[in-house]
């Protein structure tokens, strides 16, 4: 089976190893995407032939391209440039070597994923099986890195935000940095191992429950908050059950006194 290698934040590429394995998968292995989701769509919809010597983009990598860089080659093949153990999973700053890639201030918060791509294609109306030669358009690839860093906002918020529900309901007192650190651990994440890299994923998490909660203010739909007659009625039946209920608890303090 062959592989894709998509340029993702440092933390959504933890997050999919890790996500429901215990341990995690290994940087080597490939994530198994299932055929019905989304990313699994678009990588479907754009994987094509690109031969190295034609790869124009630095954002995903076919197998044959991958192992160029492994052993110290630019993806399109040629002279070694650099002396390292194929073994080894290459950091951002020599993939950027090899590829001459600009550093930026934010280069250090990505890392490649390796994702398992799909066996056969549908291209021109026929079945074409996926070589070690094929990989993303830069479209395609812009496409699910932004799809894969949304779905693990969505997850780590929908998580973080129903620990924080279920901690105020029981009378538990925990601050929000506890249950990001939480997710990290629960989702196999060595996130933390730097510090800085801990804080800035903390920030910006922060950032991400403050949106998640300004999109939820922002409901006004009248249909949306419209209150049916059914729904009323079954509200004052519970106002009444509770309202019942609290006079016989108070019938009962008064008869043990």
């Amino acid at each position: 089976m062959a592989n894709i290698y998509l340029k993702v934040p440092t933390a959504v590429a933890q997050w999919y190893r890790g996500r429901y394995r215990t341990p995690a998968l290994g940087e080597m292995e490939a994530v198994e995407l299932s055929a019905y989701q989304d990313e699994m769509a678009i990588i479907s919809a754009d994987i094509m032939l690109v031969p190295e010597r034609q790869m124009d983009h630095t954002l995903c990598f076919s197998e044959r391209m991958w192992r160029n860089i492994l052993n110290g080659r630019p993806p399109q093949g040629g002279k070694a440039l650099l002396k390292r153990d194929a073994q080894d999973w290459p950091t951002i700053e020599e993939v950027n070597f090899l590829t001459d890639a600009v550093k930026t201030k934010k280069s250090d918060g990505y890392d490649y994923l390796c994702i398992a791509a799909p066996k056969q294609i549908v291209l021109d109306g026929r079945y074409r099986s996926v070589t070690t030669s094929y990989t993303l358009t830069q479209p395609g690839a812009s496409q699910l890195a932004k799809c894969m860093r949304t779905e693990f906002i969505r997850v780590m918020l929908h998580e973080i935000l129903a620990e924080i529900a279920l901690n105020d309901k029981r009378g538990i007192k925990r601050d929000v940095m506890s249950c990001i650190d939480r997710f990290f651990y629960r989702n196999n994440m060595c996130l933390g191992t730097n510090t800085k890299d801990r804080d800035s994923m903390r920030r910006m998490a922060t950032r991400w429950m403050g949106e998640a909660r300004l999109l939820g203010q922002d409901v006004k739909d009248e249909y949306v908050l419209h209150v049916y007659e059914k729904e009323q009625e079954q509200q004052q039946r519970m106002d009444v059950d509770v309202l019942i209920e609290e006079v016989k608890n108070e019938k009962k303090r008064k008869s043990a006194s």
